[in-house]
């Protein structure tokens, strides 16, 4: 039985479900844009005076410009992808796939890697975030803030196995007779446990806390572990929750990498199908179009003369 002339081999619920969560995507990727822009238009007045290689470096490597650079890379996947799906292009739709791959591959890489190498990963992990929150603490309020939060929501106080004494490396707090600070040997106010628990508390709480003459009195002032094993040990408390919103987001990700492929075969089709039709018509009834649909999108047509 012949198809009617109208039929489209392009499904409707295939292309407005991926313009659909794409298009959400594409909005959440200009919302982290634009909250990523606005630190970092204060990280930048922060270090007014300083040479524009450094303020360059700071503002790169600062979490506000991570979050530029994160909602960069979720827009531009997210509009091809959305953009694909509207005007059934195969172009932007092949990047969207492509992209979404690559991300797959990343991602279980990442992953097998962590569960061969768990304590290289630890340890690589502490060494980057040590130097980047630790030493910089003080150079940037956006990361002074995260680390804040960090040490205060997870009940921690450093970022390595050494817990405190990571605050060692930091010029600020360093326990030196040269440290003209007057953090000199102390921890950043975030790692006392009466921190925010009160309305009035001490924002001298840890001052120098290190010293000699004060260790007996750390554990019951600051807190002692270090914010990755804090992190690690939240996540494990609640690993079926962790792990099924980590399955939830690989799964999601497979369903619109499978739906975009589908979509682009069935654009391929349409088109093989339209190609078909214009030749019919220029052609005449003594010559034939034969296409064919290659695996990965292409469309290889040969014209065939009927005697």
């Amino acid at each position: 039985m012949a198809r009617r002339r109208d039929y489209t081999y392009i499904s409707p619920c295939i292309k407005w479900t991926l313009f659909f969560f794409n298009f959400l995507f594409w909005v959440f990727g200009l919302l982290i844009i634009a909250i990523g822009l606005y630190g970092v238009v204060f990280t930048a007045q922060d270090l007014y005076g300083l040479k524009s290689v450094e303020i360059a470096y700071i503002v790169i490597t600062d979490l506000s410009g991570v979050m530029v650079a994160l909602g960069s890379v979720i827009f531009i996947v997210s509009f091809a992808g959305c953009v694909g799906a509207l005007r059934e292009n195969l172009c932007l739709l092949k990047l969207y796939f492509w992209s979404l791959t690559i991300f797959l591959i990343a991602e279980l890489m990442f992953a097998i890697a962590c569960i061969i190498f768990p304590w290289k990963s630890r340890e690589i992990l502490e060494s980057v975030l040590s130097k980047r929150l630790i030493e910089e603490y003080r150079e940037s309020q956006n990361t002074q803030n995260f680390v804040d939060f960090l040490q205060s929501e997870f009940h921690c106080c450093g970022i390595t196995s050494e817990g405190y004494h990571d605050w060692n490396s930091n010029e600020y707090f360093e326990c030196s007779e040269l440290n003209p600070s007057a953090e000199e040997c102390g921890v950043p106010p975030s790692c006392c446990i009466i921190y925010k628990k009160e309305m009035n508390y001490d924002i001298m709480c840890g001052y120098g806390i290190r010293n000699e003459t004060k260790k007996h009195q750390i554990g019951n002032v600051i807190y002692t572990t270090g914010c990755v094993t804090a992190v690690i040990n939240s996540l494990e408390s609640n690993l079926y929750w962790a792990a099924g919103i980590i399955f939830g987001i690989t799964l999601f990700q497979m369903y619109v990498t499978h739906q975009a492929r589908s979509l682009m075969d069935q654009i391929a089709l349409q088109r093989a199908r339209w190609y078909k039709q214009s030749s019919y018509g220029v052609s005449g009834a003594h010559e034939q179009l034969l296409t064919n649909v290659m695996p990965n999108g292409d469309i290889v047509m040969v014209l065939r003369r009927q005697s």
